[in-house]
């Protein structure tokens, strides 16, 4: 599992060039840095960052996927390697959306997947409650839950969740990428740039839910956010204990996006026969 290399906009007014096999960062305060390409597994880039083109191709020639956003989680773009032919497994996934039965099918495992993940996160957070659940917990019941321990803000809570969730997207689409599997044929997101790949955040949103709950425990101790105009956005610590939190997780998520492909798999050999 490569390293994850964030390039993130502060005063130093980031250049990133490429340097043969590596690229070299370079910045007003700092000293130049040189990261050898082989290392990398995603790169992140969250803000004003300057980057010629040449250091861009290193990362795509290399399959490794770059996530652009802004610290409001917006303006979110992702560069992938691209050549002419499909995926390995592109007409085996076409296998979901064949009929309305295969639809239904995709849908009821990605519930039931999603919901597993609702339940494991309620006991690490709040586990009298989630001893109760012996038959598991409905959508409508999870966000309940979720509204007591989140927030009033709904604007701060939406702005780190979709940070996390942006991170989450980058290494969900590496690891499709690896499995040879097209990240754009979703079903829950179909005809969405990525769909599968939001496919899989849909599935795992209850780990987004956990890393920004844990977030705003900390944050309350801290000065994580900042007003801006009108809105609030993160400051440099604040996206920093979110990166943070998420490489923490990082190995036990890649080991939930890796099951969640296993299984994919094993639903479209089930639907073939």
């Amino acid at each position: 599992m490569g390293r994850t290399l964030y390039l993130n906009e502060n005063k130093n007014d980031l250049w990133v060039l490429r340097d043969g096999p590596s690229v070299r960062i370079k910045g007003r305060e700092r000293a130049t840095q040189r990261v050898p390409v082989r290392l990398l597994s995603r790169v992140v880039i969250i803000g004003n960052v300057r980057l010629d083109a040449g250091a861009i191709t290193l990362f795509t020639e290399n399959d490794i996927p770059v996530v652009f956003m802004n610290r409001r989680a917006e303006d979110v773009a992702v560069a992938i390697p691209y050549n002419h032919r499909l995926p390995t497994h592109y007409r085996e996934q076409k296998i979901f959306l064949e009929s309305e039965d295969n639809i239904c099918r995709f849908e009821d495992w990605a519930n039931t997947k999603r919901m597993v993940m609702q339940v494991n996160m309620l006991k690490r957070l709040h586990r009298p409650i989630a001893d109760k659940l012996t038959y598991g917990i409905g959508e409508g019941n999870y966000q309940k839950l979720l509204s007591q321990m989140k927030p009033h803000n709904e604007w701060k809570w939406m702005l780190v969740t979709g940070i996390a969730t942006n991170l989450f997207r980058g290494l969900i689409i590496e690891y499709l990428l690896k499995a040879d599997i097209n990240p754009h044929l979703g079903v829950v997101h179909r005809r969405h740039n990525f769909g599968l790949a939001l496919d899989i955040c849909y599935i795992m949103g209850a780990e987004s839910d956990m890393q920004s709950i844990q977030f705003f425990g900390c944050s309350k101790k801290n000065s994580y956010m900042k007003m801006k105009g009108k809105n609030w956005v993160l400051t440099d610590t604040g996206m920093r204990n979110i990166i943070q939190r998420f490489e923490n997780r990082r190995a036990a998520m890649k080991n939930m996006v890796e099951d969640i492909i296993d299984e994919l798999f094993e639903l479209m050999r089930e639907l073939r026969t």
